[in-house]
């Protein structure tokens, strides 16, 4: 176990990022790679979603054997961007038909140093992920709600404070599970590139990124008032700021690991 990051920390270093020059400016050019050999006409998509059968699927997909074109998947590395926190390339439903039916999808993502996979939640699927290359600090929010009824007669108080958070170092051929719906991350820590392979047992998977949910479009009163009604800590201003600079990408820079490193920031 590794005392990394507690989840105040997280969401912390969240609201430094959305507001940091560095955030803002080094989004990844793509947020998936796919096989361009692969066939997702419309056409594809209608016909495999309504087989009746196996038989029909295979008809469907294989129409000139042995050619597996259809069932055939490239993921393709396409960071190219220096300073950038890193891409994933994803297939599911979305890019290759063929999984359509079969509650399976891939990912792999290439975190370059000092990248952080943003706190994020898949809410269709579970997640395996394994590191292939590199390490990678991996990050789960445990499911908690103490006091979540309510001010009850009888019943214990609402405790506040932060979720209790558990945090492995992941290297070669080490894996991790990530439940359907919880929050989790993952950071590359290192001075050098890292590598997984991420399996979900949902075609279509899904990804909520938490920071950018959360400040997207509920009213300031309401998000003042879920995070406590400090105005020291949070204002209208304060939200204005963040919603503006929340990364839209799939992993930022971490700036003092990028100093450590000696990264632009």
């Amino acid at each position: 176990m590794v005392n990394f990051l507690s989840v105040a920390h997280v969401v912390t270093l969240i609201a430094v990022a959305a507001a940091s020059p560095l955030a803002r400016h080094q989004s990844d050019p793509s947020p998936s790679g796919f096989n361009s050999n692969t066939n997702a006409s419309p056409a594809l998509r209608a016909a495999l979603t309504g087989a009746a059968s196996y038989n029909d699927r295979q008809a469907i997909l294989f129409t000139e054997p042995p050619d597996a074109t259809n069932i055939t998947f490239t993921f393709i590395n396409n960071t190219v961007t220096d300073g950038t926190g890193g891409t994933i390339a994803l297939s599911t439903v979305n890019n290759f038909p063929a999984l359509i039916g079969t509650e399976v999808a891939m990912a792999v993502g290439f975190v370059n140093p000092c990248g952080l996979n943003v706190p994020h939640s898949h809410p269709r699927a579970n997640e395996f992920l394994t590191v292939i290359q590199g390490k990678l600090v991996a990050g789960l929010v445990l499911e908690l709600n103490d006091g979540g009824s309510g001010h009850v007669v009888g019943q214990p108080a609402p405790v506040n404070g932060p979720v209790p958070q558990v945090n492995v170092t992941l290297s070669n051929y080490t894996g991790m599970l990530f439940p359907q719906g919880e929050t989790h991350f993952q950071f590359n820590p290192t001075c050098e590139p890292a590598l997984f392979a991420a399996a979900f047992d949902s075609s279509d998977p899904g990804r909520t990124q938490i920071a950018r949910n959360f400040f997207s479009n509920m009213a300031d009163e309401m998000l003042i008032t879920a995070m406590g009604s400090d105005l020291e800590v949070l204002d209208a201003k304060r939200i204005a700021r963040f919603r503006d600079n929340i990364p839209t990408s799939f992993a930022v820079v971490m700036e003092e690991c990028a100093v450590r490193c000696g990264l632009p920031h």
